[in-house]
C-alpha cells in the first residue's frame, strides 16, 4: 500500500477518532452533507451507493444508522472495506463514507507442492482470475485441495490460502500455502478384545486395508478418514468391541 493510500485512511481514522470523542455533541445534529470517497478503482458508481444507504441529507445524525449503512454495504459483495468519518461543519455534520471496493483476482499460485503440480491443483479450485475475491470461495478451495491430498494418503497436509492485495490498482493476488505431511500408511488393523470372531475374519468385514506389495494398484493401505469412520462404525456393530 502506498504513501498516498496510507495518508487517506490515516485521514480517515483521524476523522473517525474526532467525531468519537465528539459523539455526544454530534448526536441529534442535522447531516447537511454526504459524501462518498473510494479507495483505489471504484467498485459501483456513486448512485449505487446512495441506493443502499439509510440516512439523507436532512436526517438527523444517529450513530447506528450510519452502523447500518456500513452493514448493508458489505453485504452487497462489493466491498472489501467500510468506514464512515463524520465531519463538523457551521450548522451540522458531513458524512464521509470511504470505500474500498472487492479486489480482482489477478493470480493464483501455489507454493509447497512437491506431489502434485500447479495445474493438477487448479483443476480443484473453483475461484478464477478476473472474478472477485471471495474469501468464502479461497476456504472452499483450500479444503478442497487438501482432500485431494488426504485421497492419496498425506492426511496432515495444511493448506492456507494467503491473500496479497494491491488497494491502489484494486487487484489481488491469492497463494495457497500448502505444507506436505509425511505419507500415512496402515501397516496392520487389529480387533482389540475380539474372541468370537479371528482377526482374519474380521478383517474381511471392514473396508480399510493393510497395505501390501500391490497397494499402487488396488489402491489400498491408505488412512481415509470417511472410511475409518465407517469401519469403526461397522466392527463395533459386528463384534461388540472397537477397533483400534
Amino acid at each position: 500500500m502506498n504513501l498516498l493510500l496510507r495518508r487517506c485512511w490515516l485521514r480517515v481514522a483521524l476523522l473517525a477518532l474526532g467525531g468519537w470523542l465528539s459523539l455526544s455533541a454530534q448526536t441529534g445534529l442535522v447531516i447537511e452533507k454526504i459524501e462518498i470517497n473510494h479507495v483505489g478503482p471504484p467498485a459501483v458508481s456513486d448512485d449505487l451507493v446512495r441506493a443502499n444507504l439509510h440516512v439523507k441529507v436532512g436526517d438527523r445524525y444517529n450513530p447506528l444508522a450510519t452502523d447500518d449503512d456500513i452493514a448493508a454495504l458489505r453485504a452487497t459483495g462489493y466491498f472489501l472495506n467500510v468506514r464512515v468519518a463524520v465531519d463538523r461543519t457551521d450548522g451540522g455534520v458531513k458524512l464521509i463514507y470511504v470505500l474500498q471496493g472487492q479486489p480482482v483476482l489477478g493470480d493464483i499460485r501455489f507454493q509447497g507442492n512437491r506431489k502434485y503440480n500447479n495445474a493438477s491443483l487448479l483443476k480443484k479450485v473453483k475461484s478464477r482470475v478476473g472474478q472477485p475475491l471471495d474469501e468464502y470461495k479461497l476456504f472452499t478451495d483450500a479444503q478442497e485441495i487438501k482432500k485431494k491430498y488426504e485421497k492419496a494418503g498425506y492426511r496432515q497436509t495444511r493448506v492456507e490460502p494467503k491473500e496479497s492485495i494491491n488497494a491502489e490498482l484494486g487487484r489481488a493476488t491469492v497463494t495457497f500455502e500448502i505444507t506436505e505431511a509425511p505419507k500415512v500408511r496402515i501397516v496392520d488393523v487389529q480387533f482389540v478384545g475380539a474372541q468370537a470372531f479371528s482377526q482374519r475374519k474380521l478383517r474381511k468385514q471392514i473396508k480399510t486395508r493393510r497395505h501390501w506389495m500391490f497397494s499402487w494398484l488396488t489402491g489400498s493401505g491408505k488412512l481415509r478418514r470417511n472410511s475409518f469412520r465407517r469401519t469403526r462404525k461397522s466392527s463395533e456393530i459386528f463384534t461388540g468391541t472397537r477397533a483400534t
